[in-house]
């Protein structure tokens, strides 16, 4: 790949890339318009900011409100049929509903019987040009496009897509969040087609260059020495074609942890306020610890060890007091304190039931746990992990298993999401003893919770029944506190923990048991 400035010839003949336009200046000169004409019956144009396609994008003014506006033209020259630009203003129309910074907001769309029209706020700050020219560090670059992962990942989980294909269409604000200035999208679109437009918006950034369609883009880091793995890596990873990445989720997770990051490292340097003055006399107090006060400051720790000694002893005793007594008082009701045959109160000799070995019982009600009739992914995000293996955590097959996706943040719950959890719909309400569940993964940390139906709207409607669990690989066991029968059990992961080195937890097997039988 090469850059635009001091290109090299070989390098340019294998991996090609597009040089960035400057602020001001159309792809393809031959617009349609001019500056100073209007469109639309109220919009000024002023600048060309680029063109891609069958579109153009403008810095305008609009004259009934007075304010600074984006349009995009949509095919200005008439070569497509109607029915197309009318697909094309119909797919933007519903960003509107997506709620996310990284989309400028869109104030009108109409056909002028010429050409489509996209009037949109205008995102005040520079082109991706102006900023690459001011060499922004990788972090900087990489927390300024999380407002627009943030945006593609909320129009894909909408079934939408951003068309986010060309440099001109971004520009980022004033308080550094790349927006997507000029929204227009196009049918052939897909959501790949935002995932690289992010990855070359991180190229156009930090190597002043839109990588082109290769097998093999040039890493960010030979482009520009010094830049992070993780950044290098994550525009690579969008640039690439299959298998690369592949979900807005993750993009927006390794964008998030290459900022924090460059924070951990210093990139993000603040001052301090100064410390508070010591008060007057505490410097000479310490100068002046002598001798007498030494010895006295040493009877004080001897009486203070002395003193939490015999407290530690009293505790002792009292504890053990009350677990005598405790044992006492929980002697079984079936036991007598006197047997009525030995004081000469029965008249003749009577018969004894034989007594049920308690083992027996306990092997019984182990034998006998409560079988789930459905199992389901529970995300209080709405993307729950591979939801059609839930059923493989009831299935009594300990070689199949449900899994997580796999994580690139080693800690993503709760900052990437929630947590995750599968969702037990028990054949009638019943009262649990424990939950064994197999698992294996390491680090994972498990809560069993309850919930009033199927599909809780959040967590929070669901109940603690035990506490937070960590697990190890291989089957555990955790206690049921509560004895209230629940119809709706779920088991909740609040740690993801790791798999073979991968941030990934595998659950072959979830068996429910009922509580023992007293003793």
């Amino acid at each position: 790949m090469t850059t635009i400035e001091h290109q090299d010839p070989g390098a340019s003949a294998e991996r090609p890339t597009q040089p960035l336009p400057a602020p001001g200046r159309a792809l393809n000169p031959a617009t349609t318009q001019v500056p100073g004409c209007i469109v639309g019956g109220r919009y000024r144009l002023l600048v060309c900011h680029g063109t891609s396609g069958v579109l153009e994008f403008w810095q305008a003014v609009d004259l009934a409100a007075g304010r600074a506006v984006a349009v995009t033209l949509v095919d200005p020259r008439s070569n497509l049929p109607i029915e197309w630009v009318n697909e094309i203003l119909s797919l933007t129309v519903r960003l509107r509903g997506v709620d996310a910074p990284g989309i400028a907001t869109i104030l009108d769309v109409l056909h002028t019987g010429q050409c489509g029209v996209v009037v949109a706020d205008w995102v005040a700050g520079g082109s991706l040009r102006e900023v690459a020219d001011t060499d922004p560090a990788p972090e900087a670059a990489a927390a300024a496009l999380e407002s627009l992962a943030m945006a593609a990942e909320a129009s894909h989980r909408a079934g939408m897509h951003l068309s986010i294909d060309d440099p001109a269409r971004v520009r980022i604000s004033s308080d550094a969040r790349a927006v997507l200035a000029f929204p227009a999208t196009l049918p052939d679109g897909a959501p790949h087609t935002d995932l690289r437009g992010i990855g070359g918006c991180l190229y156009a950034l930090l190597a002043k260059c839109w990588p082109e369609d290769v097998s093999e883009p040039a890493q960010l880091a030979e482009l520009r020495p010094g830049t992070p793995y993780l950044v290098s890596a994550t525009a690579s990873g969008l640039v690439r074609p299959e298998p690369g990445i592949t979900s807005a989720a993750t993009v927006l997770t390794m964008l998030r942890q290459a900022a924090r990051d460059g924070r951990d490292d210093g990139a993000d340097i603040r001052v301090l306020p100064p410390l508070d003055p010591p008060p007057p006399g505490a410097y000479a107090a310490f100068r002046n610890f002598g001798p007498d006060e030494q010895a006295q400051e040493a009877r004080k720790s001897v009486l203070r060890a002395t003193i939490g000694a015999a407290a530690a002893v009293v505790t002792a005793g009292v504890v053990m007091l009350g677990s005598s007594v405790n044992e006492v008082l929980q002697a079984p009701d079936e036991t007598p304190a006197m047997d009525a045959g030995q004081l000469g109160l029965q008249d003749g000799p009577t018969s004894v039931a034989p007594k049920v070995p308690e083992e027996t019982v306990k092997a019984a009600a182990a034998d006998a746990p409560v079988k789930p009739v459905r199992a389901e992914v529970f995300s209080t995000d709405g993307r729950p992990d591979n939801p059609g293996e839930a059923g493989r955590v009831i299935d009594g097959d300990p070689a199949t298993a449900w899994s997580t996706d796999r994580y690139y943040d080693a800690d993503p719950f709760p900052e990437f999401k929630e947590g995750l959890g599968l969702m037990l719909e028990l054949p009638a309400p019943t009262t649990l003893g424990s939950v064994e569940v197999d698992l294996g993964s390491t680090g994972t940390v498990v809560q069993v919770r309850s919930a009033p139906g199927q599909s809780p709207a959040a967590l929070g409607d669901t109940t603690e029944i035990s506490a937070p669990t960590p697990m190890q690989p291989g089957r555990n066991t955790i206690a049921v506190r509560s004895r209230e029968p629940v119809k709706h059990v779920l088991v909740w992961v609040s740690t993801l923990g790791s798999t073979d080195g991968r941030n990934q937890a595998a659950v072959s097997e979830i068996t429910l048991h009922p509580p023992a039988p007293p003793a």
